[in-house]
């Protein structure tokens, strides 16, 4: 998997620029699929995480999973 260009801090914030971003592109009409492609030419990831992103912006997957997909267990989560 590419590097993901992002922290882990913003990652576990909803309420980030970078998810604002995302719920913009699919309220002006973008595509999954385009909209996946901008998630990993601006924040790196493979396809997977650029899925991933996109539904935990759209509050259609939970974040644990992203987390997961990352290496981070939902129990580590308060470590961090």
């Amino acid at each position: 998997m590419e590097d993901v260009k992002l922290s882990i801090d913003v990652i576990k914030n909803l309420q980030s620029v970078e998810y604002h971003w995302v719920r913009a592109m699919h309220v002006e009409g973008y595509n999954d699929s385009q909209i996946d492609h901008y998630i990993m030419q601006c924040f790196g990831g493979d396809t997977v995480f650029a899925h991933l992103f996109r539904r935990v912006a759209l509050h259609q997957e939970s974040i644990y999973l992203l987390m997961q997909h990352l290496g981070y267990a939902p129990s580590n989560l308060e470590k961090i």
